[in-house]
């Protein structure tokens, strides 16, 4: 295998080899100058599902600490003491920002005036600290609409298959879901095409299988929908 100046990966013949992005980070901050009570260090599962996936990242939050609605299926909230509560993502979002506000839930009523801090939970690169206070800077539960926004993940790209070879196989980045559908055309015309795209959602790949071996190196534009 090697690696063009452009990022391709090269197959050579009768090898299927991957292509591989991954990125990582950590979260951990204070808010209202003080520490955040310590919680438990969660890592992410490494199993992607469509809720992982998911990027409608919000929640509406009640005083009590229960949540009222939230975009994506996995997303929980829960009070942690006296105005200080944790939202629970289906996904890392230590690469995202955070926006928060004090707001009723519901479509009539209105809150007084008062003040909302949040950040990345200490430990948990899923979940954001969130903490509410009344108009004099006391700390009093409220409700709350949080919202994360994240960079969209870079779930298309291109793969060189040379000549003789029918096969390539690409890591995709985050992972493949039980509902992802792998896409792939070539973009050379060299008198061959894709037969099929399978994805794997156990190795988070897919494999791209053309109907004949090309006589000459064939560019294969792929993406995944989730």
């Amino acid at each position: 295998m090697r690696l063009s100046k452009a990022g391709y990966v090269l197959l050579g013949a009768g090898v299927a080899t991957a292509l591989t992005l991954t990125g990582t980070g950590i979260a951990a901050a204070t808010s209202h100058g003080s520490p955040q009570p310590p919680g438990p260090v969660v890592h992410t599962p490494k199993k992607v599902t469509s809720a992982s996936l998911c990027r409608a990242l919000f929640a509406a939050v009640n005083a009590d600490g229960t949540l009222a609605r939230a975009g994506c299926p996995g997303t929980t909230s829960t009070a942690l003491g006296t105005g200080t509560f944790e939202v629970d993502f289906p996904r890392d979002i230590s690469a995202c920002g955070f926006v928060a506000t004090v707001g009723l839930s519901t479509f009539g009523g209105s809150e007084p005036a008062s003040m909302i801090t949040d950040a990345g939970r200490a430990g948990n690169t899923n979940a954001v600290f969130i903490e509410t206070f009344n108009a004099t800077g006391t700390a009093t539960s409220l409700p709350f609409h949080g919202s994360v926004q994240c960079p969209p993940p870079n779930r298309s790209g291109k793969v060189k298959i040379l000549a003789g070879n029918t096969t390539a196989i690409v890591s995709v980045p985050g992972g493949i879901a039980s509902d992802s559908v792998g896409l792939a055309m070539v973009q050379t015309n060299a008198g061959v095409e894709v037969q099929s795209v399978v994805p794997s959602v156990t190795a988070g790949t897919i494999t791209i299988r053309l109907n004949k071996a090309p006589t000459k190196a064939v560019m294969v534009r792929w993406s995944v929908v989730s």
